[in-house]
């Protein structure tokens, strides 16, 4: 079968190139609903809580938790303690007789098991469990109607949740917040905090297993039900707070300057520096006070998280997203050389987000970015160290502002499917980067390429539709965030911009505020791109196995062309980029997109020979784990 394909090149040449496939084994028939589903997903299906056109099905639920804290910290002994009334709605068909609530700081708790040695230093009692009420009956929480094991705290309840009813939960607790550390949040330099994973949060009950009971261990992330907050935090008077939610009581805490600085913020795109060096040096910047209750509320959101300083800088912006402005914030320490362009920077992020990809309105009303340490994410809020360069920096506030989308907007399960967030946002972060980046050397992608092409076929390298909690702490990285980032590369481009977009902007609409799993993106995706992509979906994200292609032969023979054979060695899908090199120095390109193996494992392309030198395949953007026979001499 004969081809004739168009193809650019690197001097932006068109020409023809003969394209022959040497071997016949059609991926064509595979169909996404046939590819292996768990048993406890086919069931979801057989109920009709999920539809295979990738929507939400008749049936489905989600649950409801809404939560009112009033907590007190105190920086010196790092003592949180704090109670919380919890209104549960269950909108299951379901009678619930038990609760389960996570305690993620009892990572810290002495006996529990964890992914990584923190040491002595920082090991506690864990989570101190002082009082529990359930409708308004006492639970004893010595009893044996309440255990705690792995960070899960199990409630045996004295009178059953119905269908369609709301329960009342008040718990009392306190636990010491690790002062060395910091797993995700913690201490910075003493005086400085993020606070993450602080109150007793109730496990999500779904539609595939009921109330997921997995315990936290330190590696796997993340799954969180969907609430109000209305959280009041007491804490020394010269300390601010920023946090997830929209703080509701400004004019009892700052003084007249700073309060005008804000509201101005909140109207303009300029940056504004709300507290400077200066400033600091001044002080005045609280009203005089040993104590202030700081009060935010925030609206249908995952979780909440917020941080705390008395010597950091704060820089403050906004940005039209949608049909609201969206406050945006850094909060950074004095030493740092770029977070001093982080609230413009996280500026062009937000309308990136908004008008591009997923090409939705920033969820929250605000965001703030914490200079704390490594890089993590929280609804509204993110903990960000130093990075090494300014292009580092966008891609470090692109990727843990991307997680508003994945997982927070979506509800996406980190602790089964880390890929589905991870991944997609170590991919398309990096258009950011290459819009915003003044590194002349960057390109779009290599790093990713690079990192897969290092490990792909290696002792980590899992398929990633096995659960995240059981691909074990040193296959986590590539499971969750180099092999799919690869492969989101790859549908990128064989989708192209708009109908990636397309695809991943009728994703997110359709599950905001629920809880998606791998097949229901899957099934959105096929309908966007108007084919079933199964035959990329199964070996990329249910196999064993590595992409690996190689030049396996050059037929000269012909007088003014050269056919190369090359070959899929391992049935992986990739595009073919290859490229001749000639006697003057120049290359040509020739590419054909990944589906160009749908009828076999071999091709030949016939290309002109007069002058040529060399053929290779790219790797440096083409996923290949042995690229070593990539490269053939004329």
């Amino acid at each position: 079968m004969l081809i004739v394909n168009h193809i650019k090149m690197i001097k932006k040449i068109i020409i023809s190139v003969s394209v022959i496939f040497l071997t016949v084994n059609s991926f064509s028939q595979l169909k996404t609903a046939d590819l292996f589903m768990q048993k406890e997903i086919r069931q979801a299906y057989k109920k009709g809580t999920r539809s295979l056109s990738g929507e939400p099905g008749k049936a489905y639920f989600v649950n409801k938790t809404d939560y009112k804290i009033v907590a007190k910290f105190n920086p010196e002994t790092r003592l949180l303690s704090g109670n919380e009334i919890i209104t549960y709605t269950n909108n299951s068909n379901d009678t619930l007789k038990e609760m389960y609530f996570n305690l993620y700081q009892d990572i810290f708790k002495k006996g529990n098991s964890r992914d990584w040695d923190i040491g002595a230093i920082d090991i506690t009692d864990g989570v101190q469990i002082k009082k529990i009420i359930f409708n308004g009956k006492s639970i004893n929480v010595n009893s044996d109607n309440v255990s705690d094991r792995q960070s899960i705290l199990r409630i045996k309840l004295p009178e059953n949740i119905y269908p369609k009813t709301s329960a009342k939960v008040e718990i009392e607790w306190e636990f010491i917040l690790p002062g060395t550390v910091p797993i995700r949040m913690g201490t910075y330099e003493k005086d400085n905090f993020m606070i993450a994973y602080w109150y007793p949060k109730v496990t999500v009950y779904d539609d595939i297993v009921g109330w997921n009971t997995h315990g936290h261990s330190g590696n796997q992330e993340f799954y969180n039900d969907f609430g109000d907050f209305d959280i009041s935090i007491t804490v020394p008077g010269d300390y601010q707070l920023w946090a997830t939610g929209v703080l509701q009581n400004i004019s009892d805490l700052y003084t007249d300057k700073y309060i005008k600085r804000f509201k101005k913020s909140l109207k303009t795109d300029d940056i504004i520096h709300i507290i400077t060096a200066e400033d600091r040096k001044k002080g005045n910047i609280m009203k005089k006070s040993e104590f202030h209750t700081w009060k935010f509320k925030s609206e249908q959101t995952p979780d909440f998280a917020f941080g705390m300083s008395k010597t950091y800088y704060w820089d403050a912006t906004s940005i039209q997203s949608g049909d609201r402005r969206v406050s945006v914030n850094a909060v950074y320490k004095p030493t740092s050389e770029y977070f001093k362009k982080v609230a413009d920077i996280a500026s062009k992020v937000l309308k990136f987000y908004t008008e591009e990809i997923p090409g939705v309105p920033y969820p929250y009303p605000q965001i703030t970015d914490f200079n704390g340490g490594g890089g993590m994410e929280f609804p509204g809020m993110t903990n960000c160290g130093e990075a090494r360069s300014l292009t580092s920096t966008i891609y470090l506030t692109a990727h843990e502002i991307g997680h508003s989308y994945f997982p927070f907007y979506t509800g996406l399960n980190e602790q089964k499917y880390a890929w589905m967030d991870e991944g997609l946002i170590t991919f398309f972060p990096q258009l950011i980067v290459e819009k915003y980046t003044d590194d002349p050397g960057y390109v779009l992608f290599k790093r990713n390429i690079a990192a897969y092409n290092k490990s792909a076929g290696n002792y980590n390298d899992v398929p990633m539709m096995i659960n995240t909690n059981n691909v074990g702490r040193y296959a986590y990285r590539f499971h969750s965030y180099n092999r799919p980032s690869a492969a989101f590369y790859l549908l990128y481009n064989y989708l192209g911009k708009e109908k990636f977009a397309k695809s991943l902007n009728l994703f997110t609409k359709r599950w905001n505020g629920k809880h998606p799993m791998p097949f229901d993106f899957f099934f959105t995706f096929n309908e966007v791109a108007g084919e079933d992509l199964a035959w990329f979906w199964k070996p990329w994200f249910f196999d064993l196995g590595y992409a690996d292609l190689s030049i396996d032969k050059i037929d000269n023979s012909a007088k003014d062309k050269i056919d190369v054979i090359i070959k899929n060695k391992t049935g992986f899908p990739v595009p073919v980029h290859l490229k001749a090199e000639y006697k003057n120095g120049k290359t040509k390109q020739f590419n054909l997109k990944m589906n160009t193996w749908d009828n076999g494992n071999k091709i030949k392309i016939s290309i002109p020979s007069r002058g040529i030198v060399k053929v290779y395949l790219d790797t440096e953007t083409t996923p290949d784990a042995y690229p070593e026979d990539n490269v053939k001499i004329i």
